[in-house]
């Protein structure tokens, strides 16, 4: 059925030898022609034997060793060499192909060699060449920790126990010094010493000690070591052990024998006690039957009966047949009790006689008032008034002071203590201790006082009694209010400041595009007087009719102006103040006025022929009194042309800084407003030399 479908198919006569079917396994050639029901279109075998069976015909492939006939000639497998082809060896698909081999096939079994680095470890064919490995040192094993004869086993055979090149482990070398090195259980030893050496020192392994002497020999007292023990003269030797006494007087007194030894290779007596100078010690040091001969046990304190040096408290000891004396006491001490075992018992230096104070003074243990001897003062108290008929005490005054003669006038007086002398003990007007004095306790009593307020608001008073009457209180008017502050070196505003913000008079000075303030006088120092100089420098002021600042340096300057909030005038500021925006010669004009700035011309015979000197801020010479002063520039500022010379902050050179304005010793040349004195250094100070201030606010 299967067949006539196939013929229809292809429309023409079905030549069955055509395709050549036979008895073969179908191919997939055949393609759905016979069908076996196998979803694959083709003839199989063995499923299509039956189709195979009814149909004599074969579709002829190239063979394959697969146990068919696959060319159909009626032969299997005949292209195959199963006994000696290494990829069929002994059957198809049988390849001697095993990991790591190079396969060879021989009356079909396969046999195989490993490829370089592989060995056979277990000798199965199945798994080929299984272990990684290159025979080493012939394929010998030797101890270097690598499998040489590559079994998978290392250092396999060998004796690590014994072995002295493979001790405990591979490499460790036994060796001995001057000695046969061993191996036993693992641990490196060694054996006899080499003739002539020996094993002195356990840590160094081997005999490392060097005989001196060899073959060895019994030790002697020479020095050196015979028995090469690495010890020197050591054990019992010939000749030592023996009494010995170089003194001659053998165990006699303190002398002892000693015992001959060996030191230094040389025999010696050790430990003989020779005579020696005697010495009180209850021993014959001499060796000579006498004990402590020489010394004078009885009257000697040293060794007053016995060795034993006196020692008495306080006291220079003596000696009396044998017992110890007081010969002396020490400053400050007495012998009162006459008796020697205490010494000087009693503390005391006597001063003379008895006086009160409270000290022994005659050193008899009676005390002031106890002591017959105490002689008691006449006309000691007071007898004025309630004082009359009062006998003088020997006692303390009760208070805590000292013991002295004391006057018990009881209350009729001030001093509640009863003590000598009385003091004053209130502040009452009345002679309260009878001495015709009146509150002489109180010294300061009506001394100057204030009352503690702050600047110019202190009040200022006397002292006098307070309402209590025992003391003294600061008595003063109503202080003063709180004033605007003023530059004085005063805290007018009472707040524990001085000259803070105080205001200055100053000019405003305005030219074009300058504009600058200007102090209107020459700087002074707070405090400042008409005729005082001043000593406070803690800022500068500007205020007329004081004495200027002077003897000052351009350093002091700056500073000064600075704690006022300013700095130190320019030199172009300073000459602009001076000749004004009119450029004049002198601040007042271009014409000199002698009189008119205190300068070497304006000089009124007051006290003599030369009246140069400096006056107060704003003034100039006047007899008997400065008049006030012409020289005022257009701007206001005066005395810039006289009196002091003035600092300006302009510098000349590298440590120099112009001075401008003449002074009270220059002459009319040297006060123009245009004249530029030399530059001073800033250390620079001297009698004619000021300042003044600028800033760019008021």
């Amino acid at each position: 059925m299967a067949l006539t479908l196939v013929c229809a198919l292809f429309a023409s006569a079905c030549d069955l030898n055509k395709y050549q079917l036979g008895g073969g396994r179908t191919d997939a050639d055949l393609g759905d022609a016979l069908d076996d029901g196998d979803g694959g279109g083709g003839i199989d075998a063995p499923t299509d034997a039956p189709v195979d069976a009814s149909i004599d015909a074969c579709l002829a492939i190239t063979e394959r060793c697969d146990m068919l006939d696959n060319d159909c000639d009626g032969e299997t497998d005949e292209d195959f060499d199963t006994q000696s082809d290494p990829r069929h060896c002994g059957g198809c698909g049988r390849a001697c192909n095993q990991p790591n081999t190079a396969g060879t096939c021989a009356g079909g079994t396969c046999s195989f060699t490993c490829l370089p680095g592989w060995v056979d470890r277990d000798n199965d064919p199945s798994n080929g060449c299984d272990y990684f490995c290159t025979p080493t040192n012939g394929g010998v094993e030797v101890c270097d920790l690598v499998d040489n004869d590559c079994d998978s086993s290392t250092d396999e055979g060998l004796d690590l126990e014994n072995d002295v090149d493979n001790c405990g482990t591979c490499g460790n070398v036994c060796r001995a010094l001057h000695a046969m090195p061993t191996c036993s259980n693992r641990t490196c030893g060694f054996g006899a010493c080499d003739d002539g050496f020996a094993d002195i020192v356990p840590a160094i392994a081997g005999c490392e000690y060097t005989c001196p002497v060899f073959p060895t020999r019994a030790e002697t007292c020479d020095n050196i070591d015979e028995d090469c023990d690495g010890r020197v003269d050591e054990g019992s030797l010939p000749g030592t052990g023996a009494d010995c006494n170089p003194s001659g007087f053998g165990d006699e007194g303190a002398c002892q024998n000693g015992t001959t030894q060996c030191s230094f290779g040389v025999i010696q007596c050790v430990g003989w006690v020779g005579p020696s100078s005697e010495t009180c010690n209850n021993i014959d040091d001499d060796c000579d039957m006498t004990v402590d001969d020489g010394f004078d046990k009885l009257n000697d304190p040293r060794y007053c009966g016995g060795c034993t040096p006196c020692s008495l408290p306080n006291a220079v000891p003596g000696c009396s047949m044998g017992s110890c004396t007081v010969a002396a006491c020490l400053s400050g001490f007495v012998d009162h009790d006459g008796d020697p075992a205490n010494g000087c018992e009693y503390q005391c230096t006597p001063t003379g006689p008895e006086v009160c104070d409270g000290i022994d003074n005659d050193c008899d243990r009676l005390v002031d008032a106890a002591d017959p001897s105490l002689i008691v003062p006449t006309n000691f108290c007071r007898q004025a008034g309630t004082c009359a008929g009062t006998a003088p005490t020997c006692a303390s005054d009760g208070c805590g002071g000292p013991v002295t003669w004391q006057c018990p006038y009881g209350g009729a007086t001030e001093d509640t203590c009863n003590a000598l002398p009385l003091q004053e003990q209130r502040c009452d007007g009345l002679d309260g201790d009878c001495d015709t004095r009146v509150d002489e306790a109180y010294p300061t009593l009506g001394d100057a006082c204030n009352d503690g307020g702050v600047g110019a608001c202190r009040a200022f008073g006397q002292l006098a009694c307070n309402t209590a009457q025992d003391g003294i209180t600061c008595v003063t008017p109503t202080p003063p209010a709180p004033q605007p502050e003023t530059c004085n070196n005063i805290d007018d505003n009472c707040n524990g400041m001085v000259d803070e913000g105080a205001p200055d008079d100053v000019i405003h000075i305005v030219n074009g595009a300058t504009d600058f303030y200007m102090y209107a006088y020459e700087a002074s120092r707070p405090g400042a007087g008409p005729s005082d100089f001043g000593t406070a420098e803690h800022r500068s002021c500007s205020k007329p009719g004081v004495m200027p600042w002077r003897n000052v340096t351009y350093t002091q300057a700056v500073a000064a102006c600075a704690a006022a909030g300013r700095r130190l005038c320019t030199e172009a500021e300073w000459q602009l103040g001076c000749e004004g925006s009119a450029g004049l010669q002198y601040p007042y004009g271009n014409t000199y006025l002698p009189t008119a700035c205190n300068g070497r011309d304006n000089d009124p015979d007051c006290v003599g022929p030369d009246d140069d000197h400096v006056v107060a801020t704003g003034t100039r010479h006047g007899c008997p009194a400065p008049a006030m002063s012409q020289c005022i520039s257009p701007y206001g500022a005066h005395d810039m042309s006289g009196n002091l010379r003035e600092w300006t902050s302009t510098p000349v050179g590298a440590n120099a800084f112009r001075v401008r304005g003449g002074a009270f010793d220059n002459v009319a040349q040297g006060l123009t407003c245009d004249l530029s004195f030399i530059a001073l250094e800033p250390s620079f100070a001297f009698a004619n030399l000021g300042f003044r201030c600028c800033s760019n606010t008021p």
